[in-house]
């Protein structure tokens, strides 16, 4: 807490520099472009007695009123769909069902008789030894 108010002055100060700074730059830059007006000054109020004459008439009211939102249309189907058209969406509706159910089950695991394993024990060796070289740096 001892520390804390020469801190805070010297935070002040660095401020202030800064802000003295940006004035000099903000004066050099007017007079480096002398056309150019100030953008931070505020523009003078125009006279209210002008607002009172140049005011718009009244909104006019709407002469006819908006008709109301149509509804969805109902599709109706009037003919009905021949037999092949549900016999083929039905068998599509029992493959799909088929493949899902085929996908929950569980993969069936295959028994490796000795006859399947084909391992080498020199070759193994000899390829890792191979694959894993004493390098000399």
């Amino acid at each position: 807490m001892e520390n804390f108010l020469p801190v805070l002055l010297i935070v002040a100060g660095v401020v202030y520099k800064i802000y003295t700074e940006y004035q000099k730059e903000q004066e050099k830059a007017s007079k480096r472009r002398p056309n150019v007006p100030p953008t931070n000054t505020v523009p003078p109020f125009p006279n209210p007695e002008q607002y009172k004459k140049t005011q718009l008439p009244p909104f006019p009211k709407p002469t006819r009123s908006v008709p109301p939102p149509k509804p969805a249309p109902v599709k109706v189907d009037m003919q009905p769909r021949p037999i092949e058209v549900t016999n083929v969406q039905e068998q599509k509706k029992v493959r799909k069902e088929a493949r899902r159910i085929e996908a929950l089950k569980a993969p069936k695991l295959e028994v490796i008789t000795q006859e399947h394993i084909d391992f080498d024990l020199r070759r193994a060796i000899i390829q890792s030894a191979i694959l894993e070289r004493p390098y000399r740096d």
